[in-house]
């Protein structure tokens, strides 16, 4: 349904606010990103066990052969524990191991992690933003189609109108057929014209009925654009969303360097363990029947990774590369950022200054567009004179809305903007 049978029928009205709330609640890009950072806290609260100690209990049962025939004792070396002799034998053991001392290891990965949840938070707020920021564009440009469609359809009558005085001064002989082509032209032009104009404007609805899961049709109106009072157009770069995204982003890796460093150095670890032991040569359920205290052990261990250098090496070079990525992102962000900023300044004095010429010419068409209509009562100039200023009239009117409504628009793109820096 196009705007030409809005009269016809019953008109939705729609505002900015609502279609806003319905897309923040509608976007499948902000649930996922707060299901990304719940995914992140619960990789924190898992994180967390690294700084308890470890409690493994284990029980073995089993046959043991000693092909050499011989009978020997149960010899324990740290955790392997060797015996001789062919018997039934069974041991239950409780281990703990609690790491003393890692390099800072386990404190970087926590780090790393709330870090990771701040950059989720700031990138579900930088969607929340470019989402607004979106639904705003695409409601001003279909507010803005919807006004140039109901014009174009007043343009169209007057060019019919045009074209059957033409018809008329035609067959009356006033009127040659080049200039009857021309109206003809000119009528199919603006024709054309329209309906590019109701294809774009039924474009946009279908946009904002993505962004809001809504199904809105062509039969809306559109509320009146807010126009916020902007005392300066600046706002802190550094507390942009995106920005801060980037930012928590880098502290994230830097930690995760920083436990790969740490990766170089020994771990210390205490460790302990209680051992039953029980054993028969011949009989299976008397070996159950021998269990009994076996030994306790307390330790502590110097873990070094020597093997392991070389491997740790590439991945502390990987997260400087990543860190070196991320500042560059982030630069380019900022640089794009300010860029915008002084593009909206430059292009609000444009908007204030072209609004203002335009309502001047609006002003005069409408006062000679009066004139015209009076001296065509009076029968001194004729009716196509009237129609055609009035075709400009309504152009200039379009021009004018365009202009309104971008000024609006830009107002409200920067108050977003600013918004978004004054979060928690």
């Amino acid at each position: 349904m196009t705007l030409s049978r809005v009269t016809e029928c019953y008109c939705e009205i729609i505002s900015l606010d609502t279609l806003e709330k319905q897309a923040i609640e509608h976007s499948p890009d902000l649930d996922k990103y707060t299901t990304e950072t719940k995914l992140q806290q619960e990789r924190l609260e898992e994180q967390q066990y690294d700084f308890y100690p470890t409690l493994r209990a284990q029980g073995n049962t089993e046959y043991s052969s000693d092909l050499s025939n011989g009978w020997g004792s149960v010899v324990s070396v740290g955790d392997v524990v060797q015996s001789t002799g062919t018997k039934y034998q069974n041991s239950m053991s409780v281990r703990a191991n609690y790491v003393l001392y890692d390099f800072g290891i386990r404190f970087q990965k926590e780090l790393a992690l709330k870090k990771a949840i701040l950059a989720s938070k700031s990138t579900a707020l930088a969607e929340k933003l470019k989402l607004r920021l979106n639904v705003l564009q695409t409601y001003s440009a279909a507010m803005a189609l919807s006004q140039q469609v109901r014009n174009l359809q007043k343009i169209v009558q007057y060019s019919e109108e045009l074209k059957l005085i033409c018809d008329r001064l035609f067959t009356a002989g006033k009127k040659g057929p080049i200039d009857a082509a021309r109206q003809y032209a000119e009528l199919k032009r603006k024709e054309n014209e329209l309906s590019l104009c109701e294809f774009e404007f039924n474009k946009k609805l279908e946009e904002l009925n993505f962004y809001t899961g809504s199904s809105l049709q062509g039969n809306v109106q559109f509320s009146k654009l807010p126009r916020p009072d902007l005392t300066d157009f600046l706002f802190d770069i550094d507390k942009h969303p995106g920005v801060e995204r980037y930012s928590n982003e880098l502290s994230s890796q830097q930690a995760e360097t920083a436990a790969s460093e740490g990766e170089y150095f020994p771990k210390v670890s205490l460790y302990g363990s209680y051992l039953l032991y029980g054993s028969n040569s011949k009989d299976m359920v008397k070996a159950y029947e021998d269990v009994s205290e076996s030994n306790f052990k307390v330790g502590v261990s110097l873990v070094i990774p020597l093997s392991d250098a070389l491997r740790n090496r590439h991945k502390v070079q990987q997260s400087e590369l990543a860190e070196q990525r991320i500042r560059a992102e982030k630069r380019k962000l900022k640089e794009q950022l300010q860029t915008e900023l002084n593009i909206s300044q430059r292009q609000y004095k444009y908007l204030i200054n072209d609004q203002k010429q335009k309502r001047e010419m609006v002003n005069i068409l409408e006062k000679e567009l009066n004139m015209l209509n009076r001296l065509k009562k009076a029968k001194e100039i004729d009716a196509e004179t009237a129609i055609r200023r009035s075709i400009v009239l309504l152009e200039q009117k379009t021009a004018l809305d365009k202009s309104v409504i971008e000024l609006s628009h830009e107002l409200l793109r920067l108050q977003y903007q600013m918004e978004a820096t004054k979060h928690e």
